[in-house]
Parts: structure tokens; C-alpha cells; sequence
């Protein structure tokens, strides 16, 4: 699925791990590699730690106000081109993140604009 997600399948291993102690944060440790100055490898280490909540209610806000425009739209039922907001997307959307940020956008700039009073 990571792979589905990024278009290429990525060097090295993926691994999440549940620790009931740390509750609703998440701690993330990235490792990227690339090429530097006159084509120096080099990598960047990166610790995240992170509320999920937090996270995910600007997320939620803009689901709501998407889903507002969809309707005053006369859009009705699933809303799959929002699948840029989920892991496990319904129906045939792409799981290519790139692809879903390109429907998603086309789906904005066809939306009605909201008439102003």
C-alpha cells in the first residue's frame, strides 16, 4: 500500500507500532537520504512527535467544508475524490497520493462558487 501511496516503492522498511502509553500522540522517525552539494550523498534524521487529534481536526474542517460546497453544488452520495483525506479511499480512486491531490484540485475547481450576499 505504501507504494500504491507514493508511486515507487520506497527503499527500507515500514513499521507501526501501537504503545498504549504514549495514548492519542505519535512519535515518527524518518530517515531520508539524497544528493547534496556537487552530489554528496548525504541524510537527514528526523524525530516527530505529534497529537493526533490535533492533527486531524483541520482535516475534518476542511472535509466539512468541501462536502458543504459539494452539496449547495448538487453533488449527492459518496464523494470520492476526497480520497486524499483517507488511508483506505472508497471506490476506484487511485491510492497514488500525487494522483489524488490532481482529482482532488479538479474537484474544487469544478465546484460552484458560493454566491455572496
Amino acid at each position: 500500500m505504501l507504494a500504491e501511496t507514493l508511486g515507487y516503492t520506497p527503499q527500507g522498511t515500514t513499521r507501526i507500532e501501537y504503545l498504549e502509553d504514549i495514548g492519542d500522540f505519535k512519535t515518527a522517525w524518518d530517515l531520508v537520504t539524497f544528493e547534496g552539494f556537487l552530489g554528496v550523498p548525504m541524510r537527514m534524521e528526523f524525530t516527530w512527535h505529534g497529537c493526533d487529534s490535533a492533527l486531524a481536526a483541520p482535516l475534518v474542517l476542511d472535509l466539512a467544508r468541501l462536502t458543504a460546497a459539494a452539496h449547495r453544488s448538487g453533488r449527492v452520495g459518496p464523494l470520492t475524490e476526497l480520497a486524499f483525506f483517507f488511508k483506505d479511499p472508497l471506490g476506484p480512486q487511485p491510492h497514488a497520493l500525487a494522483e489524488q491531490w490532481r482529482v482532488l484540485c479538479d474537484f474544487v475547481a469544478g465546484l460552484e462558487p458560493r454566491e455572496r450576499s
